[in-house]
């Protein structure tokens, strides 16, 4: 079984059940997604791959700090058929920039980063 049919199956299996949660005590502030939530927004981001012209075997760049948003973008670019290429954010933009030009060897290469504050929850695609 792959890890995305896991997914799946805890969506249908427990739909509303709490799945993920942030917590951020300094801000008194605590996040969450359902199973289902979950999968909803795995499958978006696998969707907005695909319509990108990202296909099996592409790899995508996840540039993103630690937060409530970087799994389901992680199994929405498997989802898509695509390899998650994670790069830490603590690194320096010149490591970033030569990690990117290394796994740029396939067509179709996206650096995904989340979107803050009104638009939270929602990915904005960068095409290599």
């Amino acid at each position: 079984m792959l890890i995305t049919e896991l997914l799946n199956n805890n969506a249908q299996t427990y739909r509303d059940a709490i799945a993920l949660v942030e917590r951020e005590p300094q801000y008194n502030k605590r996040r969450v997604l359902t199973w289902q939530e979950f999968e909803d927004q795995s499958n978006r981001v696998a969707w907005g791959l695909r319509a990108r012209g990202v296909k099996k075997g592409d790899r995508a760049a996840i540039l993103m700090t630690n937060c409530l948003e970087w799994l389901p973008l992680y199994f929405g670019i498997l989802k898509s058929g695509a390899l998650a290429v994670p790069l830490n954010f603590r690194f320096d933009a010149d490591t970033i920039l030569k990690i990117r030009q290394t796994i740029a060897a396939e067509p179709a290469v996206a650096t995904v980063t989340s979107v803050t504050g009104r638009n939270a929850g929602r990915f904005r695609f960068v095409e290599a």
